[in-house]
């Protein structure tokens, strides 16, 4: 054996003590390393003010065939550009004339209420608001114009102005943004609930429930500002004429449970928004009702998902309404998870667009049973298959008349109605137009069209290889692939 040497082993022990020192103070050993040089970003802070003047008083003679000075001037401090709104209200009963000032657009939809952009770097930022600073008193006024109908002279005569003003981002017009000045800011279900029985818009601060029956024949105007919006209750959303609700930039839960199964149902006249919406919709859907035949429906940028029969779909209870019905699904993925599903459905004789969107439902995808239908750049699939849907079911439809809603056959997409001759159900064409779109279903042609009685459904831009057809009773199918 050799002998170590005692020197070498002391040194050896040295050596390691060093290394674990230098291990453990971190100070020694250098890595291969680089540090940027740090970026620092200022942040400015900005205001939009505004004031409204008049140097000429508030008392005025009704003079026939004269002319007085009067001369409101909005005065503007913004740093940011800004829309700017005059109100005027006229009490005058035609006894004094006057034109706005040059400048001042007419609010659409909005009477006695004008507008302009003043762009922050604007050297002038002062406007009058009456044309030439006056007003008129026309000459053929009488004295049984300035009397009452007790003969007294007339009171309460006035002309009264209010400005606002409002940043200009990012509002897409000036009407969102005047619609948006008196929003109330909040998370508070009371005060929320007060908002939109009063028609103010609301800005959540912080995630909120309503109860369902609020909003029932009530329009509401929310930005859910990044926050989620629960509706709770038992009642149905119905939204009958000038009736509207848009909602935008959030979550939205609805969870409103009733027999109907219908969570936001729109009547006629009746208008629903989702932009930028993340949606889940809890055994109920969304619909356009029955005897409706004015309504629209925007969704836009969003995502829903509904564990209901349909994420939306129309009613075709009165087979005479519909045609005028619009609904635009744009940029966006509506998912129906129940087992016995469709994603949309559109049986009434109005007009679906669906644009850069997905579908998709464990029946159909898309059900097009009457209408006009586009799908242009976008996704349709069922998840139906052998093991999912027993086959008795899945083969129901394919040699029998159609029931009623989704009781078609199975498909990623549904064109036209089957029904026994002589049936009225559906009692329209059906057309289906697709611009590079696809559509998947993994055991099943993913098109079926069927024209029955009379009625066409037309395909345009699907190859007929795709498609499953049945026609009866005088109808057909037209496939312009």
């Amino acid at each position: 054996m050799k002998k170590l040497n005692k020197k070498n082993v002391a040194i050896t022990g040295v050596a390691v003590s060093l290394a674990a020192v230098m291990l453990v103070g971190g100070g020694t050993f250098a890595y291969l390393k680089g540090e940027s040089d740090p970026i620092t970003n200022s942040f400015r802070t900005n205001q939009v003010q505004v004031s409204l003047e008049e140097t000429t008083g508030n008392e005025y003679n009704i003079i026939p065939g004269t002319t007085q000075r009067k001369d409101p001037k909005v005065t503007v401090n913004n740093t940011v550009d800004a829309y700017v709104f005059v109100e005027v209200a006229d009490a005058t009963e035609g006894l004094v004339g006057y034109s706005i000032a040059d400048g001042w657009i007419p609010l659409d939809g909005v009477p006695n209420v004008y507008y302009r952009l003043v762009s922050a770097a604007q050297d002038v930022k002062e406007f009058s608001v009456l044309a030439n600073d006056e007003v008129k008193y026309d000459k053929a006024l009488e004295n049984d114009d300035m009397i009452d109908d007790e003969g007294n002279l007339k009171t309460g005569i006035d002309l009264s102005f209010n400005a606002v003003a409002i940043q200009a981002e990012p509002f897409a017009d000036a009407k969102e943004a005047y619609n948006a000045k008196d929003a109330v800011i909040t998370s508070d279900t009371d005060v929320i609930e007060a908002a939109i029985q009063d028609g103010i818009p609301v800005v959540l601060s912080d995630s909120a429930q309503v109860d369902s029956a609020v909003l029932d024949r009530s329009g509401a105007d929310i930005d859910l500002n990044g926050k989620e919006l629960t509706i709770g209750g038992t009642t149905p959303i119905t939204l009958y004429d000038n009736e509207a609700i848009s909602l935008k930039d959030g979550s939205f839960v609805l969870e409103n449970t009733n027999t109907t199964h219908a969570g936001i149902s729109v009547h006629e006249g009746g208008s629903l928004e989702l932009n930028n919406v993340k949606m889940k919709s809890n055994n109920v859907s969304m619909v356009v009702d029955k005897s409706t035949d004015n309504a629209t429906v925007n969704i836009i940028d969003s995502e829903i998902i509904s564990t209901d029969y349909y994420a939306l779909s129309t009613n075709a209870g009165n087979t005479k309404t519909g045609a005028n019905v619009v609904i635009n699904i744009k940029n966006s993925t509506l998912i129906a998870t129940n087992a016995d599903s469709a994603a949309v459905l559109m049986n009434i004789p109005g007009t679906l667009n669906i644009e850069d969107s997905y579908l998709e439902a464990n029946r159909q995808g898309l059900i097009v049973r009457c209408g006009n239908a586009t799908l242009k750049d976008s996704t349709v699939k069922s998840n139906a298959t052998s093991d999912t849907i027993y086959q008795e079911k899945w083969n129901k439809y394919d040699n029998d008349k159609w029931g009623s809603g989704n009781e078609v056959p199975v498909a990623a997409i549904v064109v036209g109605n089957r029904g026994a001759e002589g049936a009225t159900a559906y009692p329209y064409d059906a057309t289906l137009t697709s611009i590079n779109s696809s559509y998947i279903i993994a055991s099943n042609s993913p098109v079926y069209a069927a024209g029955y009685n009379g009625h066409t459904a037309t395909l345009n831009g699907i190859d007929s290889v795709f498609v499953t057809q049945s026609t009866g009773f005088g109808g057909n199918v037209v496939i312009n692939d």
